[in-house]
């Protein structure tokens, strides 16, 4: 086995010609969130000018715009920025971009074009997109400076045949709300990204599996995808995360099967999960471990209050969220909890909050 490579060890254990889980963006292999893509290229197909995708991180909203490309008909230009940027010449670049024109046009207009202003692009681009209909989607628009969105509504407002789709974190919609109601009002499709059932991951596991030749979801069982699906709350990023983890254990003991043996087998030896490097655990079980790490006894509701609003877009969202890691974290002998009035208030394990002060 040592002069074996790392794809000939998949091929002779799981008949895979590399991981499947490593983190990539592959919109064909895009699962769930039926109802929000069919609301979006619904919209959009009628002329929607303004849609925000909202979701945390990890919840897929990258994969879901990438997607939506593949989808979407009726559109000529159609131009993905992953970050905006937080200038009004970053947006002049961008939208004078979306039209594209010809090599020998784009020589010869290329002065022309640098002696624009920001205020002029619109009636530039109307002009030279004659009629044609443009969609631009950017993501991160978390990440935006107000500057940055306020000419974004504005070059978008004055480019009569442009569509805008946005992706952010849900604390993205409260900016909007604080700082650039103008904006929010002209939002007229809005999508919010949460996580995938159980039959979903399943789904996902099966497209990941198949995509590098495998069988199904070979090596694994509906127990383990129950687990995986209980570790991770549905959440894309995470079960990517905690598939390769079993993967790798698997390839360590040289076992072909991820099934309940194998689960109990790792959960023997400790390796459940990582509880020797906080590193590995999902975001936010560590998210919550270092809020109960203060020492304090919490209730769900006090934690939630200790999480950044950026994560959830509203309070009983991000309770119930809390509630399931929280079981996970008590069942993993992380955490431990004990009813005190009418609630359970939860503190960290001694082993735990001896590792987060070694950190």
């Amino acid at each position: 086995m040592k002069n074996e490579s790392a794809s000939e060890r998949y091929m002779k254990l799981f008949g895979w010609e590399g991981s499947p889980f490593v983190f990539k963006i592959l919109p064909d292999l895009f699962v769930g969130y039926e109802s929000e893509m069919d609301s979006l290229t619904g919209s959009l197909c009628n002329g929607c000018k303004f849609s925000v995708i909202l979701g945390p991180t990890g919840s897929g909203k990258t994969t879901l715009m990438k997607n939506l490309i593949t989808k979407i008909q009726g559109y000529e230009r159609v131009f993905y920025v992953p970050k905006p940027p937080n200038d009004p010449d970053g947006w002049k670049r961008i939208f004078t971009e979306i039209v594209r024109p010809g090599v020998l046009r784009r020589l010869l207009s290329r002065g022309m074009m640098n002696d624009i202003t920001i205020y002029e692009v619109g009636e530039w681009v109307n002009k030279r997109s004659r009629g044609k209909r443009l969609l631009l989607l950017v993501d991160e628009a978390h990440e935006s400076s107000r500057e940055s969105l306020e000419w974004l509504r504005t070059l978008t407002d004055q480019v009569e045949n442009l569509s805008l789709v946005m992706a952010g974190l849900p604390v993205f919609e409260k900016r909007l709300m604080e700082e650039l109601e103008t904006f929010r009002r002209r939002i007229e499709t809005r999508v919010e990204l949460t996580n995938l059932t159980l039959n979903e991951t399943r789904e996902l596991i099966k497209k990941r599996v198949e995509w590098m030749g495998g069988e199904d979801v070979k090596p694994f069982t509906s127990s383990s995808i129950q687990y995986i699906f209980d570790k991770t709350n549905g959440f894309p990023r995470e079960i990517l995360r905690a598939c390769n983890e079993l993967v790798q254990n698997a390839l360590d003991k040289n076992v072909s099967s991820i099934d309940t043996d194998f689960l109990r087998e790792s959960e023997h030896h400790g390796k459940r999960v990582a509880i020797n490097n906080l590193e590995d655990l999902p975001y936010r079980q560590k998210s919550i471990l270092n809020i109960l790490s203060s020492g304090e006894d919490m209730t769900p509701t006090q934690i939630v209050k200790e999480i950044s609003p950026e994560e959830y877009s509203d309070s009983g969202n991000a309770v119930r969220s809390v509630n399931n890691i929280l079981r996970r974290l008590v069942r993993d002998k992380m955490v431990t909890r004990e009813r005190k009035g009418k609630a359970f208030k939860y503190r960290i394990s001694p082993k735990f909050q001896t590792m987060f002060i070694n950190t």
